[in-house]
């Protein structure tokens, strides 16, 4: 996942601009390493599901309205954060 972290109009679509702190995506690895060059965009690393404890995780299901037995393991937990429950 990528940051914004200084303010471009994206190349595609120039009505489109994009501010310092959206998220940024793309397919395309040689527009990626350009904005990395330029200093418009920063990788931004996503926390590992298991550094997060297990109240953590009960709350992102909460948010995503994903129902789950609260008795049940953290791995388990995760599982159902990720889809595959």
């Amino acid at each position: 996942m990528f940051r914004v972290i200084r303010e471009f109009r994206d190349k595609y679509n120039l009505q489109k601009v994009y501010k310092a702190g959206d998220e940024f995506f793309s397919n395309e690895q040689k527009r990626i390493i350009n904005l990395l060059e330029r200093g418009l965009i920063e990788r931004v690393e996503e926390p590992s599901l298991n550094s997060l404890t297990k109240k953590e995780i009960m709350q992102l299901l909460d948010e995503k309205g994903i129902e789950y037995n609260a008795k049940a393991k953290k791995e388990e937990l995760i599982e159902l954060l990720q889809g595959g429950g």
